[in-house]
C-alpha cells in the first residue's frame, strides 16, 4: 500500500503569505478612520451646523422610521437632518429637536420632469403638482426652496428636464443615489465586499467628483445664481425581490459619507422654530458648502470675500471693484490643493487662497486631496458683479408674473355641470344667479372627498361633469374664474372619442389649476392638456369633445379635504 502524499511545502507557505496578506488587508480596512485636518483655521464670522438633506423613511420607501432617522443623525454626529419623503409629509408630526438633532420635514416631489426636493414647505390641503413648472409655483407659493433631486442620474426617468424653467431653484450636486449607480460594477462590487468590515471605507470607494454635474452648474451660474447641496438619498433599504430587502447601507453610513456645513448668523439656539428658519435660510440662499466627510472632517472650511475688513459669506453678491480679496482654507487633510474656478474655468490652485479678485464672475472653490480627483469640498458661490449685472441676475431668477387670460368669444352654461362621485365622498352643486366676480351667475361646489377603504384599489373621486358633446374646434383653450374657501387643486378635464382609448372609447386629457381664496380667471389651453391613457392616440380632437369635467381626486387633494369652491364664466377662448 502506497503512503498519501504530502502537500509540497512551498505550497502551503503560499497560502499562508496569502491568507496573511489578506488578513492584514482586512485589518487595515477594520481599522481606517477619516484622516484628520491639519493646518491653520480660517475665520468667516460665521457659526456653522452640519447636516444631511434628502432622506427616506418607512413613510415612503425608506426602511427606517422618523425615529431611527433621528437616532442615526445623532451617531453620525449631525445638527440637523431633512427627512423628504415621497410625495408626503407624513413625518409632520415629528418635526423639531430629537435626541439632540433638528428635524425638518419636506418631501420628494415626482414630476414628469424629474423630481424636486421641497424644503420648509408647510403640509397644504392640496397635493403638490407633479408638472415640473408647477409643482415650482407650488413651493414658492408655500414659501419654500425647491432642489432638483438627482437632476444628472445615471436612472433616466430620475434625470431633471426643466433646465429652462424659472424661480430661484438650487440643484443636489452631490446625491448618494447618484454615485453608487455611476460607480460601476467593479467599484460596487469592492465596495460591497469592505462594507461589512467598514461602513464608511466602504461608501468611501463610490464616491466621484461630479464632472459633469459641476458643468451644467455652471452654465446656470452664467444666468443666475442657483443654491447647490449634498442630497444623501439616504434610504436604509436595499431592494432584493419585490418582497425582500436589506437595511443597508444604514442611515448612520450615508449620514457619515456626504453632509452640507451651513454657515449661521448664531449657533443654534435649541428652540426648533427659529432654527429651522436658520438652517433653511442658509440652504436657500447658498451660504453652505458641501462635503465628503467620510474622507476628513470639514468642519474648518472657509472661503470668503473681504474688502476692507468686511467679509462675505458664499452666496453672496459683491460689488466688483478694487481692494476685494477671496480667501480660501483651514483645516484640512494633508497637501490639500485648493482649486479656484471662475465662470467655470479653472483660474489658479494653490495650499492657500489668497487672491485678489481679477474682475467680475462667479467664483467657487474646490478643495482635492493630493492625488486624488475626488473634491473633497464643494462651495456654494461667491458673486462679483455691480449693480446693473446683479439686478439682471434678479431678473433671470424671478418668478414671471401672471399673465392677464384671454377674453373668452364663448360662455359655457353652468347649468348644464352635474355632480358625480363615487360612494364616500359628497359633492352638492349650487347655481347662485348672482354669486359671480361681476354679480353674474356663479356654481359653487361644496364637497368631501372620502377617505380610501383599507385594501381598496378604489380612488376617491367628485366632480361636475357635463356629458354634452361637444365641437370645440377653432379655440384654443377654456378659461374659468374660481375661488375657495381654501388653496385646493382641482381637474380640468376634456374627454374625446378615442375607440382604443381606456374608458369605453373615451380618453381623458387634463390639466390641474389652483383656487386661492380670493378670485381668480386662469386660463388652460389645450395644449397643455395631458393625457396618462396608456392607449392614447396622441392628441386631444377638439371636434369630438364627449365631456367635460372639474374633478377632484387623491392626486389634487388630501382625503378626507372638505371645502367649497365657486367657479363663474367657464369659457372658451
Amino acid at each position: 500500500m502506497s503512503k498519501p502524499q504530502r502537500r509540497p511545502a512551498p505550497r502551503r507557505a503560499a497560502l499562508f503569505v496569502f491568507l496573511a496578506l489578506i488578513g492584514i488587508a482586512a485589518l487595515r480596512v477594520w481599522i481606517w478612520q477619516p484622516e484628520r485636518p491639519s493646518g491653520e483655521p480660517l475665520d468667516d464670522g460665521y457659526a456653522r451646523a452640519v447636516g444631511a438633506v434628502h432622506v427616506h423613511t418607512t413613510l415612503s420607501d425608506g426602511g427606517g422610521t422618523p425615529e431611527d432617522v433621528a437616532f442615526a443623525a445623532r451617531a453620525a454626529g449631525l445638527a440637523f437632518v431633512f427627512i423628504t419623503d415621497h410625495n408626503n409629509q407624513g413625518a409632520r408630526a415629528f418635526e423639531g429637536y430629537h435626541d439632540g438633532v433638528l428635524v425638518g420635514v419636506g418631501s420628494e416631489i415626482s414630476t414628469t420632469g424629474g423630481h424636486l426636493l421641497a424644503l420648509g414647505v408647510p403640509d397644504p390641503a392640496f397635493r403638490l403638482n407633479g408638472i415640473p413648472d408647477e409643482a415650482l409655483d407650488d413651493v414658492r407659493l408655500l414659501g419654500g426652496a425647491a432642489f432638483a433631486a438627482h437632476p444628472l442620474s445615471p436612472r433616466p426617468d430620475f434625470n431633471w428636464t426643466g433646465w429652462e424653467l424659472p424661480g430661484a431653484w438650487g440643484l443636489e450636486i452631490l446625491n448618494g443615489d447618484s454615485q453608487w449607480r455611476e460607480a460601476g460594477w467593479p467599484r460596487l462590487a469592492w465596495s460591497g465586499a469592505l462594507y461589512g468590515l467598514n461602513a464608511r471605507r466602504a461608501l468611501l470607494v463610490s464616491a466621484t467628483r461630479p464632472a459633469r454635474l459641476l458643468e451644467r452648474w455652471d452654465a446656470l451660474l452664467a444666468r443666475r445664481d442657483v443654491a447647490g447641496l449634498a442630497g444623501a438619498d439616504a434610504h436604509a433599504r436595499m431592494a432584493l425581490t419585490r418582497r425582500l430587502s436589506l437595511p443597508l447601507p444604514s442611515y448612520a453610513a450615508m449620514f457619515g459619507l456626504m453632509r452640507n456645513h451651513v454657515l449661521l448668523r448664531a449657533p443654534l439656539s435649541g428652540e426648533a422654530g427659529p432654527d429651522l428658519a436658520a438652517v433653511l435660510e442658509a440652504l436657500r440662499a447658498g451660504r453652505s458648502f458641501m462635503a465628503i466627510d467620510a474622507l476628513c472632517p470639514a468642519d474648518g472650511f472657509a472661503f470668503f470675500a473681504e474688502r476692507d475688513g468686511e467679509r462675505f459669506a458664499m452666496g453672496a453678491t459683491v460689488s466688483a471693484g478694487p481692494g476685494l480679496w477671496l480667501r480660501a482654507g483651514g483645516p484640512a487633510p494633508a497637501h490639500t490643493e485648493y482649486v479656484l474656478m471662475r465662470d467655470g474655468r479653472e483660474l489658479l490652485r494653490a495650499p492657500r487662497l489668497d487672491v485678489a479678485v481679477p474682475g467680475p464672475g462667479v467664483y467657487r472653490v474646490e478643495a482635492h486631496p493630493a492625488g486624488s480627483d475626488l473634491a473633497w469640498v464643494i462651495s456654494n458661490p461667491i458673486y462679483v458683479f455691480d449693480e446693473a449685472a446683479a439686478g439682471s441676475r434678479r431678473a433671470a431668477a424671478a418668478w414671471p408674473e401672471a399673465q392677464e387670460p384671454p377674453t373668452a368669444r364663448r360662455t359655457l352654461d353652468l347649468a348644464g355641470f352635474g355632480p358625480e362621485f363615487d360612494e364616500g365622498s359628497s359633492v352638492q352643486r349650487v347655481v347662485d344667479a348672482h354669486g359671480g366676480r361681476t354679480s353674474g351667475p356663479a356654481m359653487l361646489l361644496r364637497f368631501r372627498l372620502g377617505q380610501p377603504k383599507a385594501g381598496s384599489s378604489v380612488h376617491g373621486w367628485c366632480a361636475l361633469v357635463s356629458r354634452e358633446p361637444r365641437d370645440l374646434s377653432g379655440f384654443s383653450g377654456l378659461t374659468l374664474g374660481l375661488k375657495g374657501d381654501g388653496v385646493y387643486r382641482l381637474w380640468l378635464q376634456v374627454r374625446d372619442r378615442n375607440p382604443l382609448g381606456s374608458d369605453s372609447g373615451s380618453e381623458t386629457w387634463l390639466a390641474s389649476v389652483r383656487t386661492s381664496p380670493g378670485w381668480q380667471r386662469v386660463a388652460v389651453p389645450f395644449a397643455r392638456l395631458r393625457s396618462l391613457d396608456p392607449h392614447s392616440d396622441g392628441r386631444l380632437d377638439p371636434e369630438q369633445v364627449t365631456a367635460l369635467g372639474l374633478v377632484l381626486d387623491e392626486l389634487t387633494v388630501k382625503p378626507g379635504t372638505a371645502g367649497s369652491i365657486v367657479i363663474d364664466e367657464l369659457g372658451l377662448y
